[in-house]
């Protein structure tokens, strides 16, 4: 092979049959992580030439070379061409320049064109110098680097390869001598411009097997967005039955977008799903809204009381989302987080990406802040929607609640702040009472610290003022309440902490750490019996809870407190600083009995003083792969452990895990929290103990599943097993499970419901989420991982 110099061969421009922004044919990029996948794929192993490469020499090698005076030059013979990324081999090549107004370049026999985009082969080619159309047929073309093939009976390039245009063409994101499924069309335009493809008659196969058609087709390209259809959705399991969507994307403008889903359901109906989503100046936030015109299976539901009567009367079913957050100036702030579906089983039933059953309730909340160097102002409203039509009575929404706090750090050692408070208490229960609620409290503290210790004195009191209505004394939990309440509590703190430091002996640059506190706070007693509890509950005391200032949220409940809290927490760290190790045990002692009330739960009724509240955390990361967390709380009030949980998670790779875990809560101590008369009579101590795993069996095949097991019910309370199987082409997944659903009063046993599901997904076409992941979030307790 003899090397030539290069000719006025634009002729490897020419031969750029492809421009270094246009694919032959572009859909989403399909990158694969399994190096099996990637066999065969052309690859682009050259350091990469970056700007305009048009503008570079052409080295042009050939076995020989004629040139027919004065316009024509033929190279004949393994004749090779590169151009900065690009290469170009034929087995003839003919530049014709006889008519300026139309110089052509003619390439016969084995062309193969290569950059680091695409490889593309074909018998013959032409193209006009004049324009830089250009022409190859037939044609096959691959995705260099990456999976995606395909072929064409003719390739056209127009517009200065502003235009791509494949005559019977095809795309598959398959391994390269793989086509278990593609995407054909008569014409199949790329617009490199407008980043879009669009298909005319397109078929959609699985082998030779056509299982969708199109008379047209439009999909977006690149990181431009575009209007069309996205990739549909199919799956089955054996409630809903077959379960297909076809989303349809709508580019607004380049701050809005919106997302249509037609949705049919076997065996309810047919759903739309709408999301609208904003960006603009001040913010960005998500609007979505799903209906239900006839849901077929609830309605039959319903009628059987297959979950006795925790229906509606609802007709339709439908979910409404809003979810906003903008920065209106560098003062003020809007948010709004409100979810609100039309009946209790609606969650259970059609799920949503936008809220969880798990929580037992939906919120509705929107607030309007104001902040600046010293004030911190926020003005909102809550509203809550419980899933058991039991409760809803009883839980109280404010409507609205203003926050003031200021803050004021100018006096050198001291720091002075005040949290104000004036909230609206009203229930949908008609024999709740009504309330006002007015708080303010100021606070001075004194902090002193070095590198090794930290003390901080803290005073200042509570003065909370009630106005209550709508009492019904004859309603036994009512009848000490008052309307009107003033209520005064001073409060004073002093908190220490210190941390000692030492290297290990022997032990290859460890070290660990001592870390005792000890917190002390008095708060006097006030009878608060007059008093609603509109949002006050029990905190858990863990270790972190022990120095809390009061184990009640809320304002309604203040108890009284002289107490120390004492504590100690011991790190050990490598030598690259990483914490390898904690340990944390500490106590509350009472000097007085605290109490709010000599009525309001049973641990007001206990005259206990002394050490009252034990706990401890632990974590342990064994090594970079297995970390073993746990807790416990223990209270003497009930002479017994109150609650307690162990994790134990080993993750040696993404994709392989195992995890085991346990929770405890006893029975005296629920009570003691939940007054809530609806869980009275199954109440029992929680004793569960589970298993979760997601593992490869092969290459392509991989199992997940978990098992959680109530031990003091002797019951399942959630399991399912799975297996996906994932290939370079395509993927499936099967699961089965037994969900918990609901509880029977009746019958005080936990109903469930048995769900098959089987998903499908084509590699390259579907979205870019992690299957597994999602098969772990099939049941009522989703994973969580320890390593976070």
């Amino acid at each position: 092979m003899k090397k030539l110099t290069p000719s006025l061969i634009a002729i490897a421009v020419t031969l750029s049959l492809y421009d270094s922004s246009s694919y032959a044919i572009s859909l989403p990029k399909v990158v694969s992580d399994n190096p099996q996948c990637l066999i065969d794929v052309p690859k682009f192993d050259r350091p990469l030439v970056n700007g305009d490469i048009n503008t570079l020499p052409v080295n042009a090698e050939a076995n020989q070379f004629e040139a027919i005076n004065p316009n024509i030059a033929i190279y004949k013979g393994e004749v090779l061409l590169e151009q900065g990324n690009r290469t170009v081999q034929a087995d003839k090549v003919t530049i014709d320049t006889q008519d300026n107004n139309n110089r052509t370049v003619t390439l016969e026999g084995d062309i193969i064109y290569q950059d680091n985009l695409i490889k593309m082969e074909g018998d013959n080619a032409s193209m006009n110098l004049n324009n830089n159309d250009a022409n190859m047929s037939p044609s096959k073309y691959y995705l260099v680097n990456r999976l995606g093939h395909g072929i064409a009976d003719k390739i056209q390039l127009r517009k200065n390869n502003r235009y791509v245009i494949l005559k019977k063409g095809s795309f598959t994101s398959c391994p390269t001598n793989d086509s278990t499924w593609d995407i054909k069309g008569t014409t199949v335009i790329h617009d490199n411009e407008e980043q879009l493809v669009e298909v005319w008659n397109a078929i959609f196969s699985i082998g030779k097997v056509p299982v969708l058609y199109s008379p047209y087709l439009q999909l977006p390209t690149g990181d431009k967005r575009r209007s069309g259809l996205l990739i549909p959705n199919l799956s089955y399991d054996s409630i809903d039955g077959i379960d297909f969507s076809i989303p349809i994307y709508w580019n607004i403008a380049p701050n809005y977008d919106a997302t249509f889903v037609p949705r049919v359901l076997q065996n309810r109906g047919v759903q739309f799903q709408t999301e609208f989503r904003y960006l603009n100046e001040i913010g960005l936030g998500t609007l979505a809204f799903d209906w239900l015109q006839h849901d077929s299976k609830y309605n039959k539901d319903k009628d059987s009381h297959f979950n006795g009567n925790n229906y509606g009367n609802n007709r339709h079913r439908w979910l409404f989302h809003w979810k906003n957050d903008e920065l209106i100036n560098s003062n003020w702030r809007f948010y709004a987080d409100t979810t609100r579906v039309s009946d209790n089983q609606y969650l259970t039933n059609l799920n949503s990406k936008y809220a969880s059953q798990t929580a037992g309730y939906l919120t509705q909340s929107y607030k309007i802040a104001y902040n600046n160097e010293n004030w911190d102002i926020t003005l909102g409203y809550k509203h809550f929607q419980p899933f058991h039509s039991e409760v809803k009575d009883s839980l109280y929404q404010t409507e609205p609640q203003l926050d003031i706090n200021y803050y004021n750090y100018d006096f050198g050692p001291l720091k002075f702040k005040t949290f104000s408070q004036i909230s609206h208490f009203l229930s949908s229960g008609k024999n709740n009472p009504k309330a006002w609620r007015t708080h303010i409290e100021p606070t001075v503290d004194y902090t002193v610290t070095n590198t090794w210790a930290t003390l901080t004195t803290s005073g200042g009191f509570m003065a909370t003022r009630y106005n209550q209505n709508n009492i019904k004394r004859n309603t036994y939990k009512y009848k000490y309440l008052e309307k009107n309440v003033n209520r005064f509590l001073p409060k004073f703190s002093i908190d220490g902490k210190v941390i000692f430091e030492r290297e290990i002996p022997f032990s290859d640059g460890y070290a660990q750490t001592l870390e005792p506190r000890i917190k002390y706070i008095y708060i006097p007693y006030r009878n608060q019996s007059n008093i609603g509890a509109y949002d006050s509950t029990i905190l858990q005391s863990d270790y972190i809870g022990l120095f809390r200032d009061q184990p009640y949220s809320g304002l309604d409940r203040i108890a009284s407190t002289n107490k120390v809290s004492t504590g100690v927490t011991t790190r050990f760290y490598d030598k690259k600083k990483v914490e390898k190790f904690n340990l944390s045990i500490g106590q509350i002692t009472y000097f007085t009995k605290s109490k709010t009330s000599e009525h309001n739960n049973g641990l007001d009724e206990n005259s206990d003083t002394g050490s009252i509240t034990w706990a401890t955390d632990n974590f342990w990361r064994l090594n970079d792969d297995m970390i073993f967390r746990s807790g416990i709380q223990y209270d003497t009030r009930i002479d017994t452990i109150s609650l307690a949980n162990a994790i134990f998670e080993f993750r040696p790779t993404n994709d392989k895990l195992t995890q085991l875990s346990y929770r405890y809560a006893n029975r005296n101590y629920i009570d003691t929290v939940d007054k809530n008369s609806f869980y009275k009579g199954y109440k029992q101590d929680i004793s569960q103990a589970g298993i979760m795993t997601a593992w490869p069996l092969s290459q392509t095949v991989s199992a997940v599943g978990s098992y959680y097991y109530d031990v003091k019910l002797g019951q399942s309370v959630d399991g399912f097993v799975g297996l996906h199987y994932s290939d370079c082409c395509w993927g499936t997944s099967v699961q089965y499970g037994r969900k918990l659903t609901d509880w029977d009063n009746i019958s005080r046993k936990s109903k469930y419901e048995n769900k098959l599901s089987i998903n499908f997904e084509l590699k390259g076409l579907s979205n870019n989420r992690d299957t597994k992941a999602k098969m772990l979030n099939f049941g009522k307790l989703p994973y969580n991982t320890t390593f976070e």
